[in-house]
């Protein structure tokens, strides 16, 4: 069933364990790990085959073809990948039950189960959605799971990490196909984006637009960059043509006890416990 390198066994005690889930539009990967426990991680990367399956139905046979994932965990969280969200200021105190108000000011003809996450470290709500047949299997199969949508850690992460210095940074988070922008000065977060695009170059382009757009200094602001190795380096290079300052998001020292598989993992997965969600 498309690229697996191998099925995780299931440790003796899964409950001490943490289950973390991504899923994307070609394919899904979860990993489990104890944070008490040094080498503990072990990840799994699955590609959807061309079969002609929905969505919901690719990622049923995934869930099901790997029996440690209907194992009980100590905690679990799903990421969710989607460019429909809305980021909305903590100060507006909008009553819970009127939230959904701006995502279907956003997206009036959706159909979608909406979900909300809080960033405490931003100060925002993040409001996005996912289709609701997806939504109800994840929530019945996986107990009690934190849905995320994948700038939640990724921009409660980086806002640490953008009080380093005194120049104003972009994170630039890169996938096949996929790319997550953050952009901070020292006040906080300034612009935030997830979206698919169809060739680099485009998303290049983009990129230096956003940078022009929020005023960024060519010669004393960062360029941050992290996720799959080739989009990066093609990415690296566009960018050291116009910014002083390009660089690779330092990875974060205190998962390699978890062992050298986090590496590999997608970075948005992996920072998920220094955030405090």
């Amino acid at each position: 069933m498309g690229e697996q390198i191998y099925k995780i066994t299931p440790p003796e005690k899964t409950e001490n364990y943490i289950l973390s889930i991504r899923l994307r539009n070609d394919g899904c990967y979860f990993a489990i790990s104890d944070p008490t426990t040094n080498n503990s991680y072990k990840g799994q990367n699955i590609v959807f085959p061309p079969t002609g399956n929905t969505p919901l139905q690719s990622i049923e046979e995934a869930v099901y073809n790997q029996p440690v994932l209907l194992k009980t965990f100590r905690k679990t969280y799903i990421i969710l990948q989607s460019s429909r969200f809305t980021l909305i200021p903590q100060s507006i105190e909008p009553e819970a039950d009127k939230l959904n108000i701006y995502y279907d000011f956003c997206f009036p003809d959706h159909t979608d189960k909406i979900l909300c996450n809080e960033w405490q470290r931003n100060q925002l709500y993040n409001l996005f959605g996912v289709n609701k047949d997806i939504y109800a299997f994840l929530k019945r199969t996986f107990d009690n799971p934190l849905f995320l949508h994948q700038l939640t850690p990724l921009c409660e992460y980086f806002y640490k990490r953008s009080k380093v210095g005194n120049n104003s940074k972009m994170y630039i988070h890169l996938q096949k196909k996929w790319i997550d922008i953050a952009c901070f000065n020292k006040k906080g977060l300034l612009f935030a984006n997830s979206f698919e695009y169809g060739d680099i170059h485009d998303a290049a382009y983009y990129i230096l637009n956003v940078w022009e757009q929020q005023g960024f200094d060519q010669e004393k602001d960062e360029l941050q960059l992290t996720g799959d190795k080739e989009p990066r380096q093609i990415i690296t290079r566009i960018a050291q043509e116009y910014i002083r300052q390009v660089m690779p998001s330092i990875f974060p020292p205190q998962l390699f006890k978890l062992g050298k598989e986090t590496l590999e993992a997608p970075f948005d997965l992996t920072v998920i416990p220094l955030c405090e969600l």
